[in-house]
């Protein structure tokens, strides 16, 4: 009788440790998504940060200042909207 209880308890600390180890392996990889997911995150931003620059510095010589500036924040804004109803179409 003793030893069936120590072979089922011996059997559910193995249990026990097979599954923290498999939560583990799937904890890191979803931090490891999340960690890419940042970093391109960050270089989306960079780019379209840069392109808005660039279009406005093409923009200066063909037009006034302040209306290149408008059509640079208007193009940035239009690109922000689609992402946003990519986005939201993703998640529905």
């Amino acid at each position: 009788m003793r030893e069936a209880l120590a072979d089922v308890f011996i059997a559910a600390l193995e249990l026990l440790e097979a599954e923290a180890r498999s939560a583990r392996r799937g904890l890191l990889r979803a931090a490891g998504g999340v960690v890419l997911l940042a970093a391109a995150a960050v270089l989306a931003l960079g780019a379209t940060a840069v392109l808005a620059w660039a279009l406005l510095t093409a923009l200066y010589p063909v037009m006034a200042a302040p209306l290149a500036r408008l059509l640079t924040g208007i193009a940035t804004l239009v690109l922000a909207g689609g992402a946003l109803w990519i986005a939201a179409r993703l998640n529905r």
